[in-house]
């Protein structure tokens, strides 16, 4: 359990660092941070949030790499957020 908590705050500190930085600052380092989450979400059975994680790599590997589509990343972070988010509040 502490384990899956563990996950949670990493990546509530993660989304609170990059809507500080914007979208547009996406970068390799966020994909490697988060290819670490989605291992950690499916080793601990999480589906639901390895998939929200993977969603997010998929779209900010293309903003990272200059192909646009920020608006997908925005939506696909935005799930990923409230998700970690509604997960705090159950756990307070």
């Amino acid at each position: 359990m502490h384990e899956d908590n563990g996950l949670m705050q990493h990546l509530s500190s993660w989304s609170e660092e990059l809507l500080l930085r914007g979208l547009s600052q996406f970068t390799i380092r966020d994909i490697e941070l988060l290819e670490q989450c989605a291992s950690a979400a499916q080793r601990l059975q999480m589906q639901f949030l390895h998939e929200l994680v993977t969603s997010v790599i998929e779209s900010g590997r293309r903003v990272a790499l200059g192909e646009g589509e920020e608006e997908r990343l925005l939506d696909q972070y935005c799930r990923l957020s409230q998700y970690v988010q509604l997960n705090a509040n159950v756990q307070a």
